[in-house]
């Protein structure tokens, strides 16, 4: 397992693809940083996310696949440090 950021456009297709990150990665595998980037933990290569979510069946869908390779830093609440560190536990590189 991996942790990957999904970063969405602004965009009509977003709906969708939240409702389908909110299908394929239930809590605790999924963090909502905001509408239009969530965390979440899954398989090792990005091309396997997109697949799970649609994006190769419809060049409509707009996202970007990060993966987080365990360095981060910032000032934010604790649910989101308390999520990076229970993913850091379950994943192979955060």
């Amino acid at each position: 397992m991996s942790a990957f950021a999904i970063l969405l456009h602004d965009d009509p297709t977003a709906a969708e693809i939240r409702a389908k990150i909110k299908d394929t990665y239930p809590d605790p595998d999924r963090y909502e940083f905001s509408e239009h980037v969530y965390l979440i933990t899954g398989p090792k290569l990005a091309t396997e996310i997109t697949a799970a979510l649609g994006l190769d069946d419809n060049p409509e869908l707009n996202a970007a696949i990060l993966r987080l390779n365990g360095s981060y830093s910032g000032r934010s609440w604790l649910k989101l440090w308390d999520w990076m560190q229970a993913a850091a536990s379950t994943t192979t590189a955060l």
